[in-house]
């Protein structure tokens, strides 16, 4: 009888052919779960993000009136300004949890969302890697993501990135996941303004399939895909960018993306030096140092994801795909601090990708030999101790020391961060409804419990407030805090009244011994999260005594 032949896969197969519990053990899902559990957990911190309030107010109103704001509701100097609030989705869900369940199950929720978009990131690449090698590669991204666990639309960019991602990896295999992506980028772009990321996946994908194409299996490139056939490429594409107008803002609110970019590219010098999230990390380092850890993280990620390519391409492989990804997020990662998450989320599924490639690559010769087991279960051990450890220092309370000591494990407020009670007190029938509100946090509370009605000279909304009227925002706190005169004049009306002038105990200090030097300026309220000032004359037809400034001695900290 003839010798039997070796069942060899073929060279250009992929390793999904081989059984599934080689590769993944029943183990393996619960070290990606400790990972998810950890998420959760570090993302479980007390709110302290000052645009949120904001958001709820506009969630409510929405719900109140059965509309979507169409020009700004808020300030008194932006009035008329086209408000394209792409957000309105986002700021409905939270007004709905906060009505249900206050903050706590704001933040839970909001934890919840995050975890979710990690494990679909997990999962979205590196197909074959074992556990422990799934966790080692998404540790550093889970952190760096951890560090904007905010309460923001930005939790929906990073569940819908990662839903692009997932399916990009599946689509040549299951052709039908492409339908699903028009209706991503529906939900997408009806709760954040960065839904053209979605685009952008899309977009490097397309070139990829040209590429590999062109370059028919040569240059260290897969095989050009059959499916999808490149007809329903284009169809989905169509309907990808058509859904772009599913919004209520039609064209407007489909270009509007290109309105932020401009703002932390050719306006970055302006922003960057007034807002922190816009500062390029370089930027930080320079003044700061290595000392930021969720910072740390994201350059040890950008490090292990470029060495990856180094040595995939050492191997004789190259991906047009994951490349183009890399480059175009690290350079928004390298613009603005704030596009920190969403770079985390494609630098860890670039870099399982490309490790699982490197370590299980698709020919017969080099799937033959499996990994060893004992070597295998020493790494799982040391992983999950390792798991136990993170998640257990969250608990305890170590890892907020270990950070920025900014985020206990709790829910709630951060205490006394918030002016709620100087908001309040502002409502009282007659009082000023005009408000010179410093910092941001301060007008968003305002607005929450005084808007529509009472209005801001300027909030965070930079899709509403020009760089005009940043300028003159600057222009004002700057003469306020030498206490020049002059400074009152420039927020007089038409009718020679004055606003009422807030103030946050924590970053306005300056501002606050400036008041209180101007002539005919009283302090009738005063906590420890915030000042309220009227002018003399206001304050006299209400009679509000002088009050003590003793409150503001003692402003509340980060993390209390």
């Amino acid at each position: 009888m003839p010798a039997s032949r070796p069942n060899l896969v073929p060279a250009a197969a992929s390793t999904a052919a081989l059984p599934t519990s080689f590769w993944r053990p029943s183990s393996d899902n619960g070290l990606v779960a400790g990972l998810l559990l950890w998420m959760f957990l570090a993302c479980c911190f007390p709110l302290f993000d000052t645009d949120l309030f904001w958001h709820l107010k506009t969630g409510e109103w929405i719900l109140q009136n059965f509309s979507i704001p169409g020009y700004d509701l808020y300030t008194f100097t932006d009035f008329d300004k086209r408000w394209i609030d792409l957000h309105w989705g986002f700021e409905v869900g939270a007004a709905i949890l906060y009505r249900l369940g206050g903050a706590n199950l704001l933040i839970l929720c909001k934890a919840g969302i995050l975890m979710l978009a990690l494990g679909i990131g997990c999962y979205a690449g590196g197909a074959h890697l074992r556990g422990w090698q799934r966790v080692l590669c998404w540790i550093l991204p889970a952190v760096t993501i951890s560090g904007r666990g905010y309460e923001r639309p930005e939790i929906i960019t990073l569940l819908c990135l990662a839903g692009w991602l997932w399916i990009m990896t599946r689509v040549e295999k299951k052709p039908r996941l492409i339908w699903i992506l028009p209706a991503i980028q529906v939900f997408w772009i009806n709760c954040h303004a960065l839904y053209i990321l979605g685009l952008v996946v899309g977009g490097c994908y397309a070139v990829d399939c040209l590429v590999r194409g062109y370059a028919e299996g040569k240059l260290g490139l897969a095989p050009a895909p059959q499916d999808p056939s490149p007809s329903t490429v284009v169809r989905a594409a169509g309907l990808c960018a058509g859904a772009a107008l599913v919004n209520p803002y039609f064209e407007q609110g489909a270009l509007f993306p290109f309105i932020l970019l401009r703002k932390f590219t050719v306006e970055q010098d302006f922003y960057s030096t007034r807002i922190g999230e816009f500062q390029k990390p370089v930027e930080f380092l320079w003044k700061n140092g290595f000392t930021n850890l969720y910072l740390n993280s994201e350059i040890l990620l950008w490090l292990a994801a470029a060495i990856s390519f180094v040595w995939l391409a050492a191997r004789g492989r190259f991906n047009v795909f994951r490349s183009l990804l890399f480059v175009g997020f690290s350079y928004l990662a390298w613009k603005a601090s704030r596009n920190t998450n969403i770079f985390s989320l494609v630098a860890g599924f670039v870099l399982s990708d490309n490790l699982s490639e490197i370590l299980f690559p698709k020919t017969a010769a080099e799937i033959s030999e499996p990994p060893r087991q004992r070597r295998s279960v020493l790494a799982e051990r040391s992983v999950a101790v390792a798991l136990l450890l993170l998640n257990a220092a969250v608990v305890t309370g170590e890892w907020n020391r270990w950070a920025e000591n900014v985020r206990p494990f709790r829910l709630g407020e951060t205490r006394d961060w918030f002016p709620h009670k100087a908001a309040q007190f502002m409502r009282h029938p007659g009082y000023p409804q005009r408000v010179y509100a410093a910092n941001f946090g301060v007008a968003s509370v305002y607005t929450y419990y005084n808007g529509p009605e009472g209005k801001v000279f300027m909030d965070g909304r930079l899709e509403v407030c020009t760089q005009q009227t940043f300028e003159r925002f600057d222009e004002i706190g700057l003469r306020m805090s030498h206490a020049h005169p002059s400074w009152v004049e420039l927020l007089r009306d038409k009718g020679g009244n004055l606003p009422a002038v807030m103030l946050d105990s924590r970053f306005s200090r300056g501002l606050i011994a400036g008041v209180m030097q101007t002539p005919g300026w009283r302090l009738v309220y005063a906590d420890p999260s915030c000042a309220v000032f009227f002018d003399e004359k206001t304050a006299d037809t209400f009679k509000l005594p002088l009050v003590s400034a003793e409150p503001l001695k003692f402003p509340p900290k980060f993390g209390s």
